[in-house]
């Protein structure tokens, strides 16, 4: 379970590649669109950098040789103080530049997802950036979004997604995919986490342990009204019983057309309350689970005698792969009860912005 520690992780800009590092982050989150990386060096003798090596440069981040992120460099910092020059460069996944381009505003008919694509990704001003298109099947394809003023291509993208009921992510070598981001290939051999206080105590593979289960967002019955634009009044309405006491949350939705979705909605909805309700923050050490990094969409299991409540099955909703002078290499795991998943993911972004209020 302990992760290697002769794990090497390598930042490769246009024929550049740098593997020494004195600090380093690099995030995925499943809930946050573009993935982050930080890579800082203070020995002076690397600090350095070819002119060619600037901000727009197209880069990748391997873990033992396997790609992590492809991404841009947003940021190059170099800061002189009495410990001497720090450098840092940092960036994010190709979903940040989806993020940052608004869409075009010559394209406020409904469009499908699949003339989006060619339109925005494959075509236009990103079409220099290495991104290619995963496996889809053509009915995720057809749902039809408009797009508006100012709108970022990324949000016109889900939006489109969204509306066949699925997600849009970019995978670690720069794939653009369309689906279920938790149905991903699984480790041969399931993490499995431990910690004890009594005569197993030689059986703990982790020292900390960070579990909340807070239900201030949660409810005992989900209800979504709306009218679709045809004047049609539409209201769907779903009820859970792991809430005791009575609590309602209404949801005006401008988003659905017809009385299934909205109850796809209201059921989307509730379940992703009651997602949020749990959490499992767990620091390992290394960036690898037999020789392979850390990613999201794994399921691991937690058992321990000093926080029974936190015993089960998880999936890895977010993972951090850091190196610091203090903490040497380790990976934060945030996870979430693997029982609270419900897919297709639909109308994600909605519900969340309207968790929030």
């Amino acid at each position: 379970m302990q992760g290697d520690t002769d794990d090497k992780m390598a930042l490769h800009i246009d024929g550049v590649v740098c593997s020494t590092w004195d600090d380093l982050s690099v995030d995925s989150d499943i809930g946050v669109p573009a993935d982050a990386f930080s890579f800082s060096w203070f020995d002076a003798e690397h600090d350095v950098l070819p002119d060619y090596v600037s901000g727009g440069s197209t880069c990748q981040v391997t873990c033992n040789g396997e790609t992590v992120l492809t991404g841009i460099l947003d940021n190059i910092t170099q800061r002189v103080g009495r410990s001497g020059l720090m450098t840092n460069l940092s960036g994010r996944d190709l979903a940040g530049q989806l993020i940052d381009c608004s869409a075009p505003i010559d394209a406020a008919t409904n469009l499908s997802l699949s003339e989006l694509i060619k339109r925005y990704v494959t075509g236009g001003d990103l079409a220099n950036l290495p991104i290619t298109i995963g496996k889809v099947q053509e009915d995720w394809l057809k749902g039809k979004t408009g797009v508006d003023i100012g709108e970022s291509i990324w949000d016109v993208l889900t939006a489109a997604a969204q509306a066949s009921g699925q997600y849009v992510w970019l995978s670690a070598d720069g794939a653009l995919m369309i689906g279920n981001p938790f149905d991903v290939p699984q480790p041969a051999i399931k993490p499995e986490f431990y910690l004890y206080n009594d005569d197993r105590y030689e059986q703990n593979n982790v020292l900390d342990a960070d579990y909340q289960y807070d239900i201030s967002n949660a409810f005992s019955s989900m209800e979504i009204v709306g009218q679709n634009d045809k004047g049609k009044n539409f209201k769907a309405t779903v009820k859970s019983d792991r809430m005791t006491l009575k609590r309602q949350k209404i949801i005006s939705d401008s988003r659905s057309d017809t009385q299934a979705e909205a109850e796809k909605f209201a059921a989307k909805a509730m379940a992703d309350a009651w997602l949020a309700a749990s959490d499992l923050t767990l620091p390992v050490s290394g960036w690898t689970h037999n020789g392979q990094p850390w990613r999201t969409g794994w399921q691991v299991s937690f058992d321990s005698n000093v926080m029974p409540r936190a015993s089960g099955d998880w999936v890895i909703y977010g993972r951090t792969l850091l190196l610091s002078r203090n903490n040497a290499k380790t990976t934060e795991l945030r996870l979430k009860r693997l029982e609270d998943w419900m897919q297709p993911v639909k109308y994600a972004d909605l519900i969340k912005k309207m968790m929030k209020k």
